[in-house]
């Protein structure tokens, strides 16, 4: 049922899913739009939560990850799918003791966004981690191969504009990571 569509648009048949895995779940829905049939391809990804861990009031912790999909050496921050039983915090935290073997004292939440509502219905959920103590070794997948390298904010933001970090989480998290972080900063609050 659209409760916002423009007058004209009506969903004949939402319900054919054409592929699914763990990971995404693809349908087409056909639509009626003023009398002219459209099949729409839309897919389901799981939710994610990505965490900009802060190792000081002027360094970023970040990863450098090798993504198989472009063959190459990609600056991220850690991120991950929830899974079913998590909650997007207990899905970070997870996340960032696998990918760094670190975890933090402090997570803050900082929002929440999607990273394209045109065809996909995701969610992301962004953190801020403060306090952090590297108390075990990492624990990676199959596929991944990740090295950690401690920024300064001012390095990252360069990146930022030089386009030399790709990841749209990781781009997204860190302009509202960093925008959180310097208003923290300015209001005293930061134990370094």
């Amino acid at each position: 049922m659209l409760k916002n569509a423009p007058q004209g648009w009506k969903i004949l048949d939402c319900e054919n899913k054409v592929y699914s895995n763990e990971y995404i779940q693809l349908y087409e829905d056909l639509l009626d739009i003023n009398g002219f049939k459209k099949i729409y391809v839309r897919g389901k990804r799981k939710n994610f939560a990505t965490l900009v861990p802060f190792l000081s009031v002027d360094k970023i912790l970040v990863i450098k990850s090798y993504r198989h999909l472009v063959d190459s050496i990609q600056y991220e921050i850690p991120s991950g799918y929830i899974e079913d039983d998590e909650s997007p915090q207990d899905a970070v935290i997870r996340e960032f003791r696998e990918e760094t073997g670190y975890s933090a004292s402090k997570i803050l939440f900082v929002g929440e966004y999607t990273l394209d509502y045109s065809m996909f219905e995701q969610k992301g959920y962004i953190f801020a981690a403060y306090d952090l103590l590297q108390n075990q070794q990492q624990h990676l997948g199959l596929m991944e191969s990740i090295t950690m390298e401690s920024l300064t904010i001012e390095h990252v933001k360069e990146m930022l504009l030089k386009g030399k970090i790709l990841n749209a989480a990781s781009i997204v998290a860190l302009y509202r990571s960093l925008d959180f972080h310097e208003k923290i900063v300015s209001k005293n609050n930061f134990n370094d």
